[in-house]
């Protein structure tokens, strides 16, 4: 399911989309605390055509996000130490990463859920589990 803040309210999105190569390299910060899923998330990625790095918390994203200048980051909600909202919060107070896309890619799929990571300041709101093809379809418009 993916729900997008650009449309106005929050939509769903349940088509399939085409999965090839990108043809250009961007990169892409994974901020994931689960190992099996970053693994995955990363694969996928890495044969579309992006260049991938990952953290495993939020501090740890925050650090790679100051010394890596990712193009696009993919978030989860659920992170040790501070979550994935006040990672996006602190992101979008910040000028130098405000402009950022973030990807929230949670298995918190309520209403409110996604209502939150919204407010949050996400500009898209993936749920787990979700198809490949459609995260690459989301990450091609914001990146």
């Amino acid at each position: 399911m993916l729900c997008s803040r650009n449309w106005g309210e929050a939509r769903v999105i349940n088509k399939l989309f085409f999965w090839g190569g990108m043809g250009m390299t961007k990169k892409i910060l994974l901020i994931e605390d689960y190992e099996p899923t970053a693994k995955m998330i990363e694969d996928v990625l890495k044969i579309a055509g992006y260049e991938m790095s990952t953290a495993i918390n939020g501090i740890s994203g925050l650090q790679k996000v100051t010394e890596e200048k990712p193009g696009l980051i993919l978030l989860d909600i659920m992170l040790p130490g501070i979550d994935g909202l006040e990672v996006c919060k602190r992101l979008k107070a910040d000028p130098a990463t405000a402009k950022i896309p973030v990807i929230a890619v949670s298995v918190k799929s309520s209403a409110e859920d996604i209502k939150k990571g919204l407010a949050a300041g996400v500009d898209e709101y993936v749920t787990k589990p979700f198809d490949p093809q459609q995260l690459i379809e989301v990450i091609k418009q914001r990146i």
